[in-house]
């Protein structure tokens, strides 16, 4: 899929090619409150789908456009589909009006360059250019879907237009565009300019690349930039010599909303209810003992830990009034494949209520767990006796969501967003 990816895009002999990967929450999720917290999180790709956020920008004759792709999987191949295009509003009028439609995450981008470099808005007036953008990673999956695309965006009109760390194009309070300020307008766009809860982990990562531990110190009231601390990217694979993670990912095929789910979160933690602070703290002290685990590379015992998260969050999750903690289909993928002798843990990666879950297994086992994961996974589907023999209190027509659930084996990305 990858290189069928590259060989299209490179072929429209675009100006740049962005390339911003998924990732997940090794412990989770800490997004609505992790002001207060750290948080270890990895970028990742999937070995057979990339699981990233693809962009190409172009200059062209004619007036600007935007272009939307999709994957079409053929006999022996994989095809690049083109399947939207617009003209790609610029004014500022415009792009307001586009933040409640169908590419809003993109126009959001735009609009907040806006905000952050007089520069770019000047230039981007300017141009003709075409941008094409296709993603691999599931909608709504819980793996950090929306924040690569964002990233990818902001990513590719900083190298475009020449403003990534260009000190020579800053005005009087404006800052220079890099990782780190990409990932804090990243979090702004969707938590103030689209209206949608989130918090600084997902874009951090996804910039920076890599598996590491994150802190917000100071960072709960999500304030403008330069008016709270950036977050501390402390990047611990290559110290640790992590060459890998033993993780099978599993999507559920069920969307959620992280914004609903971590807007109930935030506000019930900020008003101070005993449980949440109590369950939080617990979280974030699972959190930095996963470390050492991570340090030693002893899975078992990073499983351990990973099962303490799943039964705290399904807690959490009640209290804030969701029936089923982390999600009906969650708590059931995570079930079926807890057992296996083979795996460590299973457990929510994203804000839960459907999404996706992932396994941390015997890395010399990969492959035999994932086949037993799609076996019991089946048996369920197509056998409702067994199904119901499992899980007594849930309603059998569940099984019908978990028919478009998906498997990744991932790899550690190394690089966050980057030009290809």
């Amino acid at each position: 899929m990858l290189k069928s990816i590259k060989e299209f895009f490179f072929s429209l002999k675009p100006d740049v090619v962005i390339q911003a990967p998924a990732r997940i929450n090794l412990i989770n999720p800490l997004d609505a409150v992790e002001g207060d917290f750290w948080m270890p999180s990895v970028a990742i790709n999937g070995l057979d789908n990339p699981l990233s956020a693809f962009l190409y920008i172009k200059k062209i004759n004619e007036e600007s456009r935007l272009k939307i792709y999709t994957m079409k999987k053929l006999i022996l191949k994989w095809s690049v589909e083109c399947n939207y295009e617009e003209k790609l509003s610029k004014s500022r009028n415009e792009i307001r009006n586009k933040l409640k439609g169908k590419n809003k995450l993109i126009y959001a981008s735009i609009y907040r360059f806006y905000k952050m470099s007089s520069h770019f808005e000047e230039i981007f007036l300017k141009s003709n250019i075409e941008i094409g953008l296709v993603t691999t990673i599931p909608k709504q999956s819980g793996l950090g879907g929306s924040a690569a695309i964002i990233i990818a965006v902001l990513f590719g009109f900083a190298k475009y237009f020449d403003l990534y760390n260009n000190f020579k194009k800053l005005k009087e309070n404006e800052f220079p565009i890099n990782r780190d300020i990409i990932a804090e307008m990243a979090t702004k766009i969707e938590d103030e300019d689209l209206k949608i809860t989130s918090g600084y982990g997902d874009r951090y990562v996804i910039s920076r690349g890599g598996l590491s531990f994150c802190s917000y110190y100071g960072k709960l009231y999500h304030k403008d930039i330069s008016k709270e601390p950036l977050a501390i990217y402390d990047r611990i694979d290559i110290v640790y010599e992590l060459k890998n993670l033993p993780i099978i990912v599993c999507y559920s095929g069920v969307y959620h909303k992280s914004g609903d789910i971590h807007g109930k979160l935030r506000k019930i933690y900020l008003q101070k209810n005993p449980l949440i602070l109590k369950s939080y703290n617990e979280l974030a002290k699972i959190a930095w003992k996963s470390r050492f685990a991570l340090m030693c590379h002893n899975w078992k015992l990073l499983g351990k830990y990973f099962k303490e998260n799943t039964r705290i969050m399904n807690e959490i999750m009640k209290e804030t009034g969701f029936k089923y903690g982390i999600g009906l289909v969650n708590n059931i993928l995570i079930k079926i494949i807890e057992d296996n002798p083979e795996v460590y843990a299973a457990k929510l990666t994203g804000a839960g209520g459907g999404g996706s879950v992932f396994a941390l297994v015997n890395p010399n086992q990969i492959d035999t767990v994932l086949s037993y994961w799609h076996n019991k996974l089946n048996e369920i589907i197509n056998d409702k006796d067994v199904f119901s023999s499992i899980f007594p209190s849930y309603p059998v027509e569940i099984t019908n969501s978990l028919k478009n659930t998906q498997f990744y084996q991932i790899k550690i990305d190394r690089n966050g967003v980057k030009k290809l």
